[in-house]
Parts: C-alpha cells; sequence; structure tokens
C-alpha cells in the first residue's frame, strides 16, 4: 500500500517511517542482521560514530542495548508511535530505525514479451524459456497439473507435444524398437525405413511422439537397456498414435 506522507504513523519527535515492513518477513527471508543494522543505526545517529554491522565481528546485542540505554533511548529500540489518520496513541511500541534498502523495481513494460515461432533448444528441439532469448513461457510441471485437474488432456497435448517438439519416428512393429529413418539419397534403399533388429520386413511404422521422449529411448538404449514399444493402430491408418511400453528388458545379444 503506498499511502501519503500525513497518513503515516509518527513518533514523539514527529518522524515517519519511508517504509513499513511486515515483521513475518524478516524470519522466512533470513535477513535478521538487517534488525542488527537497524538497532545499530540508531546508536550511529545519537553518537554520529561509524558502525560496522558485518556478522562475526563480535558485536552483540546487548553491547549495542547498553549504549542505546545509556543515551536514553529504548534498549531495542522501540518507541511510541501515533497514528497519523486519527492521532491516537498506539497501545504497543514499535521498532523503529534507520536502515539500508534498495528499491526494486517491477514494470510491465520489461516483463511484457510474446512468441509465435522462435529459436528452439539443439538436444531436446523444445523452445527455450525466457524473455532476452526470445522464448515462451514455461508450462512446468505445476500447469500440467492444473490442466490435468481440470480434464483438458487435448490442450496439454496441444501445449507439450504439438507446440513444443513433435516428432514422427519410426517404429518397427515387430520389436517395438526405434528403426532406422528414410534415407534422403534416393540411392540408399529405395528410401524406406529399415529396423536394424528384424532387417527389411517392412513391418516399419511411423509413430508421433516428443522428440525428447525419442531422445529418452536412445539414450537408453546406449545403457543397454531395450524399451520395446507395442503399437496400437489409431483412427488413421498411416499413424500410430498410441504407445503402450510394454516392458523394459536387456537385449539379446
Amino acid at each position: 500500500m503506498v499511502m501519503p506522507a500525513s497518513d503515516m504513523p509518527f513518533t514523539e519527535d514527529g518522524l515517519t517511517p519511508d517504509i513499513i515492513i511486515n515483521p513475518h518477513a524478516i524470519p522466512s527471508r533470513m535477513t535478521i542482521g538487517q534488525l542488527l543494522e537497524c538497532l545499530l543505526g540508531i546508536l550511529c545517529c545519537t553518537t554520529g560514530e561509524l558502525g560496522d554491522a558485518t556478522p562475526f565481528r563480535g558485536v552483540s546485542i546487548e553491547q549495542i542495548a547498553d549504549e542505546l540505554e545509556s543515551h536514553g533511548h529504548d534498549r531495542y529500540g522501540k518507541q511510541t508511535m501515533y497514528n497519523g489518520m486519527t492521532g491516537e496513541k498506539m497501545e504497543a511500541k514499535v521498532f523503529f530505525g534507520p536502515t539500508y534498502y534498495q528499491r526494486l523495481k517491477h514494470l510491465v513494460v520489461d516483463k511484457h514479451h510474446a512468441r509465435a515461432r522462435g529459436p528452439v533448444q539443439i538436444l531436446t528441439r523444445q523452445p527455450v524459456e525466457g524473455r532476452a532469448r526470445e522464448g515462451g513461457l514455461r508450462l512446468g510441471e505445476m500447469e500440467r497439473d492444473c490442466f490435468i485437474s481440470h480434464g483438458v488432456a487435448n490442450l496439454l497435448r496441444e501445449r507439450l507435444v504439438e507446440q513444443s517438439d513433435a516428432f514422427i519416428a519410426p517404429v518397427c512393429g515387430k520389436c517395438g524398437m526405434l528403426a532406422q529413418p528414410k534415407a534422403e539419397d534416393t540411392h540408399i534403399r529405395n528410401k524406406q525405413a529399415l529396423c536394424r533388429n528384424c532387417g527389411p520386413s517392412g513391418d516399419v511404422h511411423e509413430v508421433r511422439m516428443p522428440y525428447a521422449f525419442k531422445l529418452l529411448l536412445q539414450e537408453l538404449n546406449a545403457m543397454h537397456i531395450a524399451v520395446r514399444l507395442n503399437l496400437k493402430h489409431s483412427h488413421t491408418e498411416t499413424m500410430c498414435d498410441n504407445i503402450d511400453i510394454q516392458d523394459i528388458s536387456y537385449p539379446k545379444p
């Protein structure tokens, strides 16, 4: 909340704070040293000396409190404050003192970005993330869980596959493993897909899957783990969309 200075609470000396911090924000952010700095700042403003609130320097709170009390201040920097709107005296004393803080500005013009098409990662072929890299807004695991809870499976498929790293991979219908794709050169095997395990059987199907999943299958194969896909024909004759991982076993020598 941004308030005018006339509505801010004030001390008996007429001082108003620049900023009021919720005390619950201190332990979670682990900035306890700021409270020590603020307490030491009251003493430095009174004596005109320089203070060092660096940790592990042997400066104790009780030493600062004794000095403050000797100069007529409250031991722990609390002051009586008055309501700036009504002028009423507040029942509890408030911790009040000078401290160093920086303002962090969040502006919409620095955050707004949109993307239709753009660069993708070399390894996974997924869109890059971040405004600086001309990337998109990341749809993480928590957003995915929200889509699942709303029952919008088609939207989830579109975001995570169609608009991300959709890839058509050749899969052998016999052994269920990835096959060699069609060759670009017309003189090599008549541009037919080939299974390295079963040979030129002709039972190779095109399966639409995320490129990251195809990459996972190849990495598992490199670890001598054979992931076999049990293909089921979908409504379209030319593409098998349903993938069922039947078993994970070591390949036969």
